[in-house]
């Protein structure tokens, strides 16, 4: 079987679709994926064809309004930024769209596996429904869930089960009037789709097969979703086969019972030393042995001498979370379950809208102590939450059970049948 794998984003998007893939190239079907150009050396590394999406929606997010929405100050800043973002991407979005159609007409795949920013996706979909399939890392997207509002307003806590539902209406309809305007010169091409908001609504919610690529120990199945969303649990793609272990690394492990790894993944801000020397300042002072884990410039190395810091360019979670007490992090999908399934203690400092969602869904499992937003951190703030992050020894004995649970989440045959069925 012909597979299309489209995502549209940073690693965190690509990352979950980069692990199906490893599960169905194992199964012997063939992989194609659409995704940013910039991770075209990463995926055919992997053995996969590649198709590149027009690098400039990566790019914007490295311009200073991308830093501003990604983590470097609320306010008037952030939201001046948001706008900036989104005048900037219906400039390319059309491409983008094209870009998608081109993909599918090209190679003629028997399923496309699609993020829920590929748009013409939903639009071919509802051309050909058994043939698309909806892949999020996230829930409250689609369907409703009385305990959380959609995730576009995850930022905001949740008021009532009563408006938490309603909020999905109102958030949903605002992106299918966006939706409706850029697919408007496709329309065309599918003359039996009567695509309109009201359709789109049903159809994502009654019709169209979703697959959330995350834990239903974290995230059990509400009971008011329909039998064509599933929730198999997150499946971990295997990055430690090429990884060279640091010697001095595991040394340095080794010293300490209990080790911290601070990372905020592919996040950037235009403030990272500031934001470095306030986590690293609190986290020496409390003498908390901490493996900073640079990456893609959310955190800066800073001149501050002390045995108890590691910093790494670059490290597989798979490698290093089983060996660590807990996680201090941005809070993506991915990097929250990760630390989940490995029974770490968790910290979130949520950047941008969804991870503010799994902040407070590890809070409320109580696996962690409720991060600060980036955009309000300060260290009186961050040294009372990170000591009750060190010392409450709950935390550890909740995220071992909850590893233990998950362990069993994410069976491959399962995976593969859901992909690959009609």
């Amino acid at each position: 079987m012909r597979i299309l794998l489209v995502s549209i984003g940073t690693r965190g998007d690509v990352e979950p679709f980069l692990a199906q893939a490893e599960l169905l190239k194992e199964d012997g079907h063939e992989i194609i994926c659409l995704f940013p150009e910039q991770f075209r050396k990463m995926v055919e590394g992997l053995g996969y064809s590649f198709i590149g999406f027009d690098k400039r929606f990566l790019e914007m997010l490295e311009s200073t309004s991308g830093k501003a929405v990604m983590g470097g100050g609320g306010g008037f800043k952030q939201l001046k930024g948001y706008l900036t973002l989104i005048k900037d991407s219906f400039k390319i979005q059309g491409l983008i769209v094209q870009q998608q159609r081109d993909a599918i007409q090209s190679t003629n795949p028997d399923k496309v596996l699609f993020h829920a920013k590929a748009l013409y996706c939903y639009l071919a979909a509802m051309d050909q429904p058994d043939k698309f399939i909806l892949l999020s890392p996230l829930p409250c997207l689609t369907h409703p869930c009385s305990e959380f509002p959609h995730i576009g307003l995850a930022k905001w806590k949740p008021i009532s089960p009563k408006w938490n539902m309603r909020s999905y209406r109102l958030v949903n309809f605002a992106r299918y009037l966006s939706m409706a305007k850029l697919l408007k010169p496709f329309k065309r091409k599918f003359p039996k789709v009567d695509f309109n908001r009201r359709n789109l609504l049903k159809f994502e919610n009654e019709i169209l097969k979703t697959i959330y690529t995350i834990s239903p120990t974290l995230f059990p199945k509400p009971e008011n979703w329909p039998s064509t969303a599933h929730i198999p649990g997150y499946y971990f793609r295997n990055q430690v086969k090429d990884f060279q272990v640091d010697e001095n690394l595991e040394s340095w492990i080794a010293q300490y019972p209990k080790v911290v790894l601070l990372t905020f993944g592919s996040m950037t801000n235009p403030k990272p030393k500031e934001h470095t020397e306030l986590f690293l300042k609190e986290l020496v002072k409390h003498k908390i042995p901490t493996i900073v884990n640079l990456s893609w410039g959310g955190l800066q190395r800073i001149e501050l001498e002390s045995d108890y810091l590691y910093y790494v360019e670059q490290i597989p979670y798979d490698w290093v979370l089983p060996k660590m007490y807990g996680m201090i992090h941005h809070g993506g999908s991915g990097t929250t379950h990760q630390a989940a399934v490995n029974g770490c203690v968790q910290m979130i400092i949520p950047h941008i809208i969804d991870q503010y969602f799994w902040n407070r869904l590890i809070a409320k499992r109580n696996l962690g102590h409720l991060g600060i937003s980036i955009h309000k951190i300060n260290s009186r703030d961050f040294e009372n939450a990170l000591v009750d992050f060190w010392t409450n020894n709950q935390y550890k004995i909740n995220a071992s059970k909850v590893a233990l649970e998950m362990k069993s989440e994410a069976k491959k045959e399962e995976i593969i049948q859901l992909i690959t069925s009609d």
